[in-house]
This record gives structure tokens, C-alpha cells and sequence, in this order.
């Protein structure tokens, strides 16, 4: 994982979802590196501007506007690397989102360079910690919360990398669940991507990652063996019939990842994260 502290910026990309267009930078002013990040902003009304950031006393650099804030380090007693913030309540201004609209989005993403295939790894041992800072829900009289939810997640990409492959391309969408607002522990996920990728999501429930609840406001602590799970994640789509191109561990990669929020209810939301890492070890090839 590259610059997994965020301290280089990010490609900012446009709103328009389905297409990476990069339409700018956020960038602090010291920095000349090239962002490892992108920055994600699907469906917003009110996308982020590229430019330099805002330099607060505590050593933290912000962009916002009346929609959303990122937020990059900063010092205190609650430090965080990257702390993301969306206020639904004016992306849906002029009333709750109805089923099949398209709802915001504001995470970073990165894609993994030249990653070992799951038959080599011996662990895949994930870090991060977490703190929500707030959640605020609009309450309308259309409120249901199968469609007004705020959620934040980290999603990893495990996808058939090999191209001789009849299944090349196709994936899983590994979850790890850190917040959702309408359970003190969010609940698995497993099904079709039937609003976007039509690939399979695979997402256990949250005790397995924390037995904390970021409802606290507290930091909480994600470190994990992810290995077992992903072969998991592969044999459950396999028995639910994807992914039947290729069932040889060797096909399959860690090709990328995206953290953040997706918020299709009225809620205003913010939550930091820091110590972010996924660190791979290899055991030689093991097939399955």
C-alpha cells in the first residue's frame, strides 16, 4: 500500500461515476510527490475544487465546502491521518433519496502494484483504526433505513488476474465493515453489486474485524488475518455461482482497494482513520 498515511494528497476525480477522470489535485503545499491516492466523489452535487489546502494551526490540511471536508493529519490527543466528512443534508436538499436514485460517495482508493497471488500468501494481516466524530440523522417522513443509511467501509478487490484465464478481470468485492449508523456492530453483506459492478460483495460482519462499536466515539482497533477470510469470500461466490471461470487460488490478486463513505440518507457523518496498513507475507505456492 502506497503513502498509507495520506501525507502526499490525492488525484481529485469527477463526480460522474463509472469513468476515472481525474480533474485535479489536492495537495498540501509542501508536498511535489505524485498522490498514490485517488480521490472518489461519486454522484455528489457538490463536488470538491482542486487547489491547495487550508493550513490549520495544529498542522492539519483541509478542503471543504458545504457539502463534504477532507481532512489530512493534524496533532492532538484524537490525531488522525485522513478524516473524511459528508453533509447529506445538503447533497439531498431538496428531499430524501428514493429508491434507484444514485446516492453520494467520498472515499480514496489506490490500486496495488504487482501484488502476489492468493496461493502464494502465507498472511494478509490488516491495521487500521477508526473513530467516528459524528452522525446526524435528518429524519423525514419518507425515512426508511433500507434506503437512508450513512456507511463507511474499506472495500479490497480480490480479482482473477490471470489473463489466460476465461474469468480474467472478474472479482470479489472484499468488505470491511468499520460504521453503519443502523447497528451498533454493522451486519454481514453478502450478494450481487446489483447497483454498480454486478460482481459479488462479500463483507463479514464487523464483530470479526472489532468487538467495538464506532457508535462510542472511540477509536477503535482493526488487526487481522485477512487470508482465511478471502479464501472464504472465494468459495462463498463460488457456491453462489460466480466467478466459475477459475476455482486455482493461483488466478487471484489483491489488485486494489477504496475506504470511505457512502451516504444515501440524510445524515451528516465524519470519521478519521489512522495507521492504516496491509502487510503481505508470502509462504511459497499454495494451491488449493
Amino acid at each position: 500500500m502506497r503513502d498509507p498515511h495520506f501525507t502526499r494528497g490525492f488525484y481529485l476525480l469527477d463526480p460522474t461515476p463509472g469513468r476515472r477522470v481525474v480533474c485535479g489535485r489536492l495537495a498540501p503545499t509542501e508536498s511535489e510527490a505524485e498522490p498514490a491516492w485517488d480521490l472518489a466523489q461519486w454522484s455528489s452535487r457538490f463536488p470538491l475544487a482542486a487547489g491547495p489546502a487550508v493550513e490549520s494551526e495544529h498542522g492539519a490540511a483541509r478542503w471543504s465546502n458545504a457539502a463534504k471536508t477532507v481532512t489530512m493529519g493534524g496533532g492532538g490527543t484524537n490525531r488522525a491521518d485522513l478524516s473524511l466528512a459528508v453533509n447529506a443534508s445538503r447533497e439531498y436538499a431538496a428531499g430524501a433519496r428514493k429508491s434507484g436514485e444514485p446516492w453520494v460517495h467520498l472515499l480514496v482508493q489506490q490500486n496495488f502494484t504487482n501484488p502476489p497471488s492468493l496461493g502464494e500468501i502465507g498472511t494478509a494481516r490488516l491495521r487500521i483504526e477508526a473513530r467516528l466524530v459524528k452522525s446526524r440523522l435528518h429524519r423525514t417522513p419518507d425515512y426508511t433505513p433500507e434506503l437512508h443509511a450513512a456507511q463507511y467501509q474499506m472495500f479490497l478487490t480480490l480479482q482473477n488476474a490471470n489473463r489466460r484465464s476465461p474469468g480474467f478481470g472478474r472479482f470479489v468485492w472484499f468488505g470491511i465493515p468499520l460504521y453503519d449508523d443502523r447497528a451498533r456492530i454493522p451486519p454481514e453483506h453478502k450478494q450481487r453489486d446489483t447497483a454498480g459492478s454486478d460482481m459479488f460483495i462479500y463483507t463479514p460482519s464487523g464483530e470479526l474485524f472489532s468487538r467495538r462499536s464506532a457508535h462510542d466515539g472511540e477509536w477503535i482497533e482493526v488487526d487481522r488475518d485477512l487470508r482465511p477470510l478471502l479464501i472464504e469470500a472465494l468459495e462463498t461466490a463460488w457456491q453462489r455461482g460466480f466467478l466459475d471461470e477459475s476455482r486455482d487460488l493461483a488466478d487471484y490478486r489483491l489488485t486494489g482497494m477504496n475506504l470511505g463513505w457512502e451516504v444515501p440518507g440524510l445524515l451528516d457523518v465524519e470519521l478519521a482513520v489512522r495507521g492504516l496498513s496491509l502487510v503481505v507475507t508470502t509462504a511459497g505456492a499454495r494451491g488449493r
